[in-house]
This record gives C-alpha cells, structure tokens and sequence, in this order.
C-alpha cells in the first residue's frame, strides 16, 4: 500500500495532489449510473525490456490478443465519459508499443476539455531527449521507476536501470516538465531509501511517490521482502533533516479513523487484452468484470454490476460476514487478503465467475512465473 507519509519537497506523495490545481476534479460530480473511478491504470501491453524480481503483472512477453490501437478508438470518450481523475498508461514497459504516443493523443482528442489526466509510467530505458520533448504537452505527469541506488536498485530490477531510470528523470526534469521518481520498496532497497531521496532533491528531482512491495506476480512467496512502514517514516525523516535542517519536518496525514472501503474499485485496472478488474492485486481470472471487446467501459463500471457491488463492501461489514477478516481495518487491503487464502465468503454473491464457475477463454494476464 502506498506511504503516505509526505516529505515535501521529498516526497509530494500525496493522493488527489492535482484535484488542488483543477478544480473541477474535486468539485463535479461523477456520473450517478457509474462507479466512482478515480484512477484507471490501462495496461497498453504485457512486454518488457526488464524482469523486475518483484513485479506485480510478471511482465515479459506481449500478450497473444493485445488490443489494437484501432480496437481502443471507441474505449478513449468512453474514458472521458467515465471521469476519472487520471489515466495512468503502463505496462509492461509502455513506450514499447509503437503507437504510445498515438494511443495517449487520441484520449487528448477525446478530451478537448482537458478534464482527464494523462499520466505514463516507465521505466526510463527508452526515454530519450526527442522522446521527452513530445510528452511535454501530451503528459500532465510521467512517473519513472527507481527503486534504489545503482547496486540495490539494478539487482530487483536489472542492470543498467538505475542510470537509465536517473537519465530519464533528468531529461525530463531539464525541459522543464516535472516527473516523478516511483519508489517500490522492498527489504532489499529500504537501506539505500534516504541517500536515495537525498540525491533525487539534489538534482531537482522534488516528486516521489512511495509503495511498498505487494505480494503478488514474481513477489508472491517473498514475504520476507515486506518492509515496515515505521522504517520508511524514519528514512524519510532523516532525508528530511540532512536535507532542510533548518526546517522541522511536515507533520504525518493523520490516521484513517473513519471507516472507508479499501479502494476497490475506485482503481479500475484495464489489461491489455481488454479484461477489467477492479485493482491491482485482484486480477484472478474471477474477478474479470468484464471486456472492452464485448462491452462498453461505461456499462462495465455501472453501479448495479460487480464493479459497483464490490466498491460498496462496508469494512465495518465484513467480520460479520466472513470470520476470517474479524481483523479487517479501514485500510485492510481485500487483494492482499484474497491472494494469501484464495477463499473469501464475501465474494460469492458479486463476483461475475465465483470460483469454480466457468470464465470467459482469455489469455489471463496475471500469470505466476
């Protein structure tokens, strides 16, 4: 799950930061017949030029039915239709399809409003000064990933990415746009997380975002890669303090006290097949609800459908429906949960193919190797 604990300028690992800066994002309602997506991670293909250890999508090799650029034209106003906040392009290692740049130009098209963020996320290697120029105006953000300092960062991720991810952000950085380092912390990195934010503000590198390891894709049996949150406060603190010493540190976001859903969801994750799952972490062939082959995204998100059952799950409902969560807290992560017991009483009554049932012949993108 994301840390949030701020440490601006290292990290502005906020959520919603850009609703401040477009007003409209926090003060329009979303549509009444549809879920309340906030941000839509559209995987444009399975391929990769890296084998992170950890990687949550086991990306390698493009899928064998990867929608075409041509099948995607319909999905762009329904995108904007939609309302989301952001539209996060991934991968796999987007800029390996061709046509990114058309695909991310085309939902710009779609939206002459401007009323949906364009974000990429990658990992640097084919970032070039020509290819940075054209995401500036195409990309209201570009996320780059870097985990760790040269040794740390290349042994997760791959020789040769720490200089790679560090030259992209410097590129980008150097024309004036303002990226953002993506930080996957494992037990391995969290030792090189303060020089690491340390050398980030020292080339003007101010936008960070924090996640801790998720134990699914490569990573599902590494439990010992998990880190303590505590550990990542106090890296982020002493960064802090060698940084600005003449300045006290922010003050923590304070804890969740109310109850809240876990944000299934809210975070639509399209595969580049077309499948639509409702986050990250459940993307288990039973929770497909549904593909943009055979239906349109707006009547995948509807609120009567499993998408919209799903974001309903009350937390403070959940130990009484299934013993198994008496511990469930307002941030418990359901994925999380499902992918260490499999079995979960609450999803039998929304899930669109319960275990067991039949499901639809796709190539599953969510593989274990």
């Amino acid at each position: 799950m994301p840390v949030n604990r701020a440490l601006p300028p290292i990290p502005q690992a906020v959520t919603r930061t850009e609703a401040a800066a477009v007003p409209w994002l926090s003060s329009e309602p979303a549509r009444a017949e549809t879920v309340a997506v906030g941000t839509v991670y559209l995987h444009v293909t399975r391929a990769c030029n890296l084998r992170c250890s950890y990687c949550y999508f086991a990306a390698s090799r493009p899928l064998p039915d990867e929608m075409s650029g041509e099948e995607l034209t319909p999905v762009w106003p329904q995108l904007v239709a939609l309302r989301p906040q952001k539209v996060v392009f991934t991968g796999g290692e987007p800029l390996l399809r061709a046509d990114l740049l058309d695909l991310m130009r085309s939902l710009r098209a779609a939206d002459p409003d401007h009323r949906v963020l364009r974000c990429l996320n990658t990992n640097g290697h084919l970032v070039t000064p020509q290819l940075a120029q054209q995401l500036v105006g195409l990309a209201d953000e570009v996320r780059v990933s870097l985990d760790g300092l040269a040794e740390r960062n290349d042994a997760q991720r791959g020789p040769g990415n720490f200089t790679a991810a560090l030259n992209a952000l410097e590129c980008l950085h150097e024309l004036g746009f303002e990226p953002k380092a993506l930080i996957t912390l494992t037990s391995q990195s969290l030792p090189d997380l303060e020089d690491l934010l340390c050398l980030l503000a020292e080339r003007g590198i101010t936008r960070v975002n924090l996640n801790t390891i998720r134990l699914i894709g490569r990573a599902r049996h590494n439990t010992a890669w998990q880190v303590d949150p505590a550990d990542v406060n106090a890296a982020t603190e002493r960064a802090w303090a060698r940084r600005y010493p003449q300045q006290p540190p922010p003050p923590a976001p304070p804890a969740p006290t109310a109850p809240i859903n876990c944000g299934v969801g809210q975070f639509l994750n399209i595969t580049p097949n077309g499948d639509v799952y409702p986050c990250h972490v459940l993307t288990h062939r039973e929770f497909c609800c549904g593909n943009l082959r055979e239906e349109s995204l707006l009547t995948i998100c509807r609120q009567t459908g499993p998408l919209g059952r799903l974001a309903a799950l009350d937390v403070n409902d959940l130990p009484r429906k299934d013993p198994g969560l008496a511990a469930a807290r307002c941030d418990t992560c359901l994925g999380d949960i499902y992918a260490a017991t499999g079995s979960l009483p609450i999803w039998v009554d929304i899930l669109p193919h319960p275990s067991g049932s039949q499901a639809p012949a796709r190539s599953r993108p969510h593989v274990s190797k």
